[in-house]
């Protein structure tokens, strides 16, 4: 285990990796680790958690840099001190680190108001193969010639260098919240009147679905009077499409959320991260539907950005027959699946599935910048079809 205390150290050590022809793996806390092909063998891991220097918080202009091994949840214990946070709830937010975030380019419910990793981060430093430490952006939000460095880091995994810090655009605390709980019995139902929410005035910080037993949960931060309003007019909006509704708050509204995050990640089998056109859900449900019954599957995520997670267990040979052909569903539609959790045998099954010629072009150019950054291949390979293609 490699354990840099700073940027300059962590470059030293890739470039002696590179010498003696070894392989290196950067890892914070591995709350992630399996989200990428653990097949590849590494000659070493880098543990980015003895990055942990102060946060540089420029209260005034919202913007923060961070480095790479905090975590998210110290990080925003920090800022909460001058009102603000960043606004991230990716999955085990209380132990991920600021690298994991971004190298994962993971993001929650909370994805639909601030948006993914990709979204907030304005700068970033990364320790290169070749021993030398580059910086991109900084505390303005610009646009310069060449790689976007910030936001090519974003879901790189790893694989083209090592995320070492990274500077975000930051939110002010919201004084309230209420969470609209619908019950709704078809998850197609509940899709349409997802997207039915979105062409309402109203400003929720997320719209999420669970299925079977499908319901969708939308949250409403603010100040506690507009809190109250949106949440009231999202729940006639909801009723009136057939749905049961009712406005949750405090530590109800905490513990349902809590809950809803627990599901989605203590499930076990295949867990597969799916992108698509919200339009296009109905789709993957009729898929789920038509699946053997042997085969047990659960469905979350953000309906209104077609951003979900599916998992699914059952026999094996049963099993990888029902993910090929969801996978292919979803890229017949345009859409895009990554696994996150299985065995390393069904990271080959889902790579393979989505073989086109669109993605073997996107396969193609996403291999020539990873040789233009990692040209001995120290690093990680590229995890399914380029960084961040979910």
């Amino acid at each position: 285990m490699l354990t840099p205390g700073d940027a300059a150290a962590a470059a030293v050590m890739l470039s002696e990796a590179v010498r003696d022809r070894r392989t290196v793996r950067p890892r914070g806390s591995g709350s992630k680790i399996g989200w990428t092909d653990r097949a590849q063998p590494a000659g070493a891991e880098m543990s980015l958690l003895g990055l942990d220097r102060p946060v540089a918080h420029y209260a005034g202009d919202l913007v923060a840099t961070i480095p790479a091994g905090m975590t998210l949840a110290a990080a925003n214990a920090v800022l909460s001190r001058s009102g603000q946070w960043l606004p991230l709830d990716p999955a085990f937010g209380d132990r991920a680190t600021i690298g994991g975030i971004v190298a994962a380019n993971d993001s929650g419910p909370r994805r639909y108001r601030y948006g993914s990793p990709r979204d907030l981060i304005i700068g970033i430093e990364v320790a290169l193969a070749d021993g030398r430490v580059a910086k991109a952006g900084g505390r303005v939000v610009k646009n310069v010639a060449g790689y976007d460095l910030s936001r090519l880091f974003c879901g790189s995994f790893g694989s083209l260098g090592v995320i070492t810090g990274a500077t975000f655009k930051l939110a002010p605390r919201t004084p309230a919240s209420r969470t609209v709980v619908a019950e709704i019995g078809d998850p197609r139902r509940a899709v349409e009147l997802a997207l039915t929410l979105t062409t309402q005035p109203l400003t929720p910080s997320a719209i999420e679905l669970e299925a079977p037993g499908s319901r969708l949960l939308v949250r409403f931060e603010s100040t506690d009077h507009a809190a109250t309003e949106m949440s009231v007019v999202a729940k006639a909006v909801l009723r009136e499409g057939g749905a049961r509704a009712f406005v949750l708050s405090g530590d109800d509204e905490q513990r349902t959320w809590d809950d809803y995050e627990s599901r989605i990640w203590t499930t076990g089998g295949v867990t597969l991260k799916v992108s698509m056109l919200p339009t296009d859900l109905a789709a993957l449900f009729v898929g789920l539907d038509e699946s053997d019954p042997a085969i047990r599957w659960r469905c979350s995520g953000r309906a209104a950005l077609g951003v979900m997670i599916l998992t699914l267990d059952g026999p094996d040979g049963l099993l990888a027959h029902t993910v090929t052909r969801l996978v292919q569903l979803i890229r017949e539609r345009r859409g895009h699946a990554t696994l996150l959790n299985g065995p390393a045998s069904m990271h080959a099954l889902v790579n393979a599935s989505g073989t086109t010629s669109a993605n073997s072009a996107l396969r193609t150019l996403m291999e020539s910048v990873k040789q233009r950054f990692d040209p001995h291949g120290v690093l990680p390979p590229i995890p399914g079809y380029g960084p961040g293609a979910s």
